[in-house]
């Protein structure tokens, strides 16, 4: 259990870089172009120390002296020789065509750290908003997709975490604090049957907890764990499923006779939902968030229906709402969250 427990310790409030980062070199030669003063080349080359290059050169340039990148050595350890041209306007040109001015000088560093982790390949990805290309994008989603084999509810949170971590084959990472949290908490559902990105957006969502993955230079893709807080890039608690929805759950859709005078809600569901042979969760967070009492009586009146209808009226007489979704392995469950807005 302690090796277990060990897992969600590999998280932690850092930046993350490859050890590659911390053996490779960068020099930056920096070409002044014709006209540019003694004063500002004094100036520059002492702004460009200690921004990221591990030596810099200022020199007078040459004509037909162009920009570029050259990786010298070879296995563990390079070095990449960086050429850039500081122009009469005093904007620093780049060889992936980033340009510098004293304004951003502060991001230089950055782009160092790129070169030494990724070399020249990393500064010619292309990526989204999000920061990962289409393939990363799937490659993410085919390890997210992977199914939860095993019992998670009851179970401590962090031992869970760190099961579905060497299922789907993605490092977490997190502060100390969410960190405490996990190892604090148990799973409130059962996920099992479920796919890992959905899995881990259930888990978390009860404890006020998110999960976004994040692209880390030099390619590696961590889930980090965080506090709600509206972001929009957050990992979502399934998708909307595409197509009929009574071909994607047909059985919530099938007719019944149906009575229902004065029962508890709970007792409703119980009934229903072995019928439906269909996962459903509830929003644990939304629910408490809006004080939403779920021991109440519910009724329908004696109809010919199906379960759908059946489960929107009750549920709403809890302030509740249905909604049906599919993981990213495209498995439907239903999710029952509060029906009050905001």
């Amino acid at each position: 259990m302690r090796a277990i427990r060990t897992t969600l310790a590999l998280l932690a409030a850092v930046v993350f870089t490859t050890a590659a980062s911390a053996e490779n070199r960068v020099t930056l030669e920096v070409i002044t172009e014709k006209g540019i003063s003694i004063t500002a080349l004094q100036s520059w080359s002492k702004l460009l120390q200690g921004k990221g290059a591990d030596t810099v050169q200022v020199r007078s340039g040459h004509d037909g002296e162009k920009v570029g990148i050259e990786e010298i050595g070879s296995g563990r350890t390079k070095t990449f020789q960086v050429k850039a041209i500081l122009s009469k306007n005093e904007t620093l040109h780049m060889p992936d065509g980033k340009r510098f001015t004293k304004r951003n000088l502060g991001e230089l560093s950055a782009w160092f750290n790129q070169i030494k982790v990724g070399g020249e390949e990393e500064l010619k990805r292309a990526p989204g908003k999000d920061g990962m290309t289409a393939a990363e994008r799937e490659t993410l989603l085919t390890k997210l997709a992977t199914k939860i084999d095993f019992d998670t509810k009851g179970e401590p949170l962090d031992v869970v975490l760190g099961n579905i971590r060497q299922a789907v084959g993605l490092e977490f990472r997190a502060a100390p604090s969410i960190i405490a949290k996990a190892q604090s908490v148990g799973a409130l559902d059962d996920v099992k049957g479920i796919s890992g990105g959905t899995a881990i957006a259930l888990l978390l969502r009860p404890y006020g907890m998110i999960m976004v993955p994040k692209r880390e230079v030099g390619g590696a893709i961590h889930l980090h764990v965080l506090p709600i807080s509206g972001q929009e890039d957050a990992w979502p608690i399934g998708h909307p499923p595409q197509g009929n929805l009574a071909q994607v759950c047909p059985v919530l859709f099938q007719f019944i006779e149906v009575e229902i005078n004065r029962k508890p809600l709970e007792d409703v569901l119980a009934a229903i939902l072995p019928r439906l042979k269909t996962p459903l969760f509830r929003d644990h967070y939304k629910i408490a968030k809006d004080d939403l009492n779920l021991n109440v009586e519910v009724r329908f009146p004696k109809d010919k229906t199906f379960y759908k209808k059946i489960l929107d009226h009750v549920l709403y007489q809890a302030m509740l709402t249905l909604e049906l979704k599919v993981d990213e392995a495209g498995t439907p469950f239903l999710w029952v969250t509060s029906a009050k807005r905001g």
